[in-house]
């Protein structure tokens, strides 16, 4: 079956602007946790930097650098080619231990 999409798109506030978006119902939460993930953001940059002068526009830079690096960090995480490459590596001593008897 096809998933069901809104008949009109949503309007997902990203800080002080609401966007529409195009989505499927059961995409709904999650893209508005997204939406309010990056306003959580750039209050908080927009806080700590209160003095600063900095333009909404560098802020923002700021918040998709933010979750560049998450993004980053996370697939150095969930990358287990080393661990696959020492395991593979192992194996092959142990298979040539055990054919040394």
């Amino acid at each position: 079956m096809e998933e069901e999409y809104f008949p009109n798109p949503i309007q997902l506030k990203i800080v002080d602007k609401h966007f529409p978006y195009s989505c499927k119902r059961k995409e709904e939460q999650t893209l508005r946790k997204a939406a309010t993930n990056v306003t959580d953001k750039y209050m908080a940059y927009s806080s700590y930097y209160s003095g600063s002068g900095f333009p909404m526009v560098d802020l923002l830079k700021l918040v998709a650098f933010h979750f560049s690096l998450e993004l980053q960090e996370d697939k150095q995480r969930e990358d287990m080619t080393p661990f696959i490459d020492k395991i593979e590596q192992l194996n092959a001593e142990l298979e040539q231990y055990v054919q040394a008897f």
